[in-house]
């Protein structure tokens, strides 16, 4: 006898709960790190206001260290498909926690529409087909009623 062997099979990609459960626990580290940021960027601003030159050489090389993690993990977790670069982006440009706080409210607001390996955001192409759709079906159904 001879032995028989499988065909190769497509890795299925994993289910939606597990997408989803993936993109919160990295928002959960994302929160954490934005909350230490935040504590990190408010001492740094006072120990600089009130001249505190010593703990001003420690907290901005913490600060700037947390900041760059926070960073990675938003843009690994974009590499990975979680959500897209603006999330990295938003970040970057509005320094850390705030722009982690906005990118966070607008993932969980628009969770519904995280697919499986795929981009996490409806983007402004999505929005405005979906307008052009709607204009069309009244269009058409106002047509008919002349």
């Amino acid at each position: 006898m001879t032995p028989t062997s499988t065909p190769p099979t497509m890795p299925l990609p994993p289910p939606a709960s597990d997408h989803k459960a993936r993109v919160r626990r990295r928002l959960r580290v994302l929160r954490y790190l934005a909350l230490v940021d935040a504590i990190l960027l408010i001492a740094l601003v006072l120990s600089a206001l009130t001249g505190a030159k010593n703990l001003v050489h420690i907290l901005g090389p913490l600060h700037g260290v947390n900041f760059l993690i926070l960073l990675v993990t938003a843009g690994t977790a974009a590499l990975d498909g979680l959500w897209g670069w603006w999330f990295p982006a938003l970040i970057l440009v509005t320094a850390g926690p705030i722009g982690t706080l906005i990118g966070e409210r607008a993932i969980v607001r628009r969770g519904a529409a995280l697919i499986p390996g795929g981009e996490s955001t409806v983007t402004v192409t999505d929005d405005l087909a979906r307008a052009a759709r709607a204009a069309r079906a009244s269009g058409a159904g106002g047509r008919g009623n002349e």
